[in-house]
Parts: C-alpha cells; structure tokens; sequence
C-alpha cells in the first residue's frame, strides 16, 4: 500500500518497544478474536457520545482525462479513512497480534462514517479481480479503510481566454449520514499524493488545493472536505491546428489581389474557398467545446 503518511500515524500511536521480538500469528485464535470483539458491537451506534474525528487522504494513481463538452474528469485513485473505535481495542487479548485485517464483506459489521464524494457523476469501486477494498483494525482500536475507486467528477469550466485557460476540477468529501457533531472530517498532515507525474495531452497540472468547510443544510450543518485541481492548457496543438493554419489561409486570399482585375470568376473562387475553409477550421475546433454563450479569445481570432 503506498499511502505511507497514514501508516506512519499508526506506527506513531504504539510503543515499538511493547512487543516481543519472537511471536506468530499462528499461535493466536484469530476467529476467537473475531467473535469476541463483535460478540456485543452494535455498527448503528456511534463509537463516541462526543462524536467520531475521521481522517482522510487520497493518492491519486491516474488522471487520465478532462473532457470539455460535458465539464468533468476522469481519475483513479485510492481512498483512505481512519478513525477511532473504543469498542474494538483488543490490546490485551494477546501480545502477538498488533492488527486485523478484514476481508471486503465484512466491512458490513462495522460502523462507518458514510463519507462519499458528494459531487462525483459516477464512482465505483474497482473489481479486479476481486473488489479493491480493505479494513484494517489495529489494537489500540484504530480503523484504516482504503478504497480503489474510478471516480468522474465535474470540472467548472471557464472558456473566454481559450485556448489560453486555466481550469479547476474538483473532488468533495462528505459524510452523507451524519452531521458535523456526529462526524466530524479533516484532512491529513499530507492529504494528497500522486503515484506518477500528471500527464494530459492538453493540460498541465499546475497545482492543487485542499480545504475544509461546513455547510448549512435544512436539517443541520455537514463538514465538507474539498480537493480543487488546477490546469493550464497546452497551446502547441492549437498553434499548429487554428493560429498557422488561419493564417496561411488570409495570406492565400491575398493572391487574388495580384490576379488581373478582368479574372472576376478566379478572385471569387480564390475568396469563397478561402471563407469556407476558414468556417471549417473555426468549426472543427469548436465541436470539442461545449455551447459556451460568451465570447472566446479564439472567436476574436476568427472574426478578424
């Protein structure tokens, strides 16, 4: 697992010392263990009266693609919660086992936070081949979570300096069954990593932004954790596909300057054809945006 910050928290809450050097699991009765600290768990009550803190961090494996038509994006990442459950601190049922690791279904016997991504358009969890999931409960009553997910998220587009934007996409936390008093969310000392470079074909990460808020609803106010990731397009491609291209096509209609004034029928030809390609490069880059009402600084291009 490559969110080391998280585990190095763990390692930071027990005494390395309070071991013994020779142990095995094989000599601890794991279902035993198992049965007795779920024997009397209730998973609809909340581990504390004065509310649960739950931490959370991502590592981001991939970004792979910011779609402008429909204003969202595309990213891969692994998702991690941690908090504290009292009721599952089994420290002194033996000295051997330090944690214990859950399979995916039995998640459902914990309580959780609930916590999803409040803004996504579509989020799943990965299943290969297995569903991508863990829960880890170490002794001293901390829970790890961490999920493998594929998540499509908006993006809030902003076009008028096209092909020369910046853009912002953004992920939103929230606990969707619990409130600020029940639940209460923030992120860890490093909240965001990346596995590899961010590498679009028509972006460059330029930066990203945490925060923390709470937000009033009708029935009471929620804590909202919030990544914000930040682009700047690559002009090179436009370059090549709009601003060269356009410009070759006015100087050729220059030609028809030098034609004898008597060639009426070439002139026109020369000027149609140099309009109508003109209307089919400034189409063909604009069918990859979406139906912005604003003026884009590729329209003033164009238009003169």
């Amino acid at each position: 697992i490559p969110i080391n910050n998280i585990t190095q928290q763990i390692n930071d809450t027990r005494d390395s010392n309070s071991r013994p050097k020779t142990c095995s699991r094989n000599t601890v009765n794991l279902t035993g263990l198992f049965d007795s600290i779920f024997q009397h768990y209730d998973k609809q009550l909340l581990p504390s009266d004065r509310g649960v803190d739950v931490t959370l961090e991502i590592h981001v494996q991939d970004l792979s693609s910011i779609y402008e038509p429909t204003a969202d994006f595309e990213l891969d990442l692994m998702y991690s919660e941690i908090w504290f459950d009292p009721r599952l601190i089994f420290n002194n049922y033996s000295i051997c086992l330090t944690n214990l690791t859950l399979k995916s279904h039995t998640r459902n016997r914990l309580w959780t936070p609930d916590t999803c991504i409040i803004n996504s358009k579509k989020a799943e969890i990965h299943k290969s081949p297995s569903e991508n999931t863990f829960v880890i409960i170490y002794d001293n009553g901390m829970i790890w979570t961490n999920y493998r997910m594929r998540v499509k998220a908006p993006c809030v587009m902003d076009l008028k300096m096209f092909p020369f934007d910046k853009q912002r996409c953004s992920l939103i936390f929230e606990s969707y069954s619990y409130n600020s008093e029940e639940v209460k969310l923030s992120w860890h000392r490093d909240p965001v990593t990346y596995m590899n470079p961010v590498n679009l074909p028509d972006f460059n990460m330029i930066g990203h932004r945490t925060t923390n808020v709470r937000v009033k609803y009708p029935n009471g106010d929620w804590d909202q954790l919030k990544i914000t990731f930040y682009f700047k397009r690559r002009i090179g491609f436009y370059i090549f596909q709009a601003y060269f291209p356009t410009m070759l096509t006015v100087i050729s209609s220059w030609i028809g300057f030098l034609l004898d004034a008597r060639s009426v029928s070439a002139r026109i030809t020369l000027g149609v054809s140099s309009l109508l390609a003109l209307t089919f490069q400034f189409g063909s880059l604009l069918k990859h945006l979406p139906r912005v009402s604003y003026i884009k600084c590729l329209d003033v291009w164009m238009m003169m």
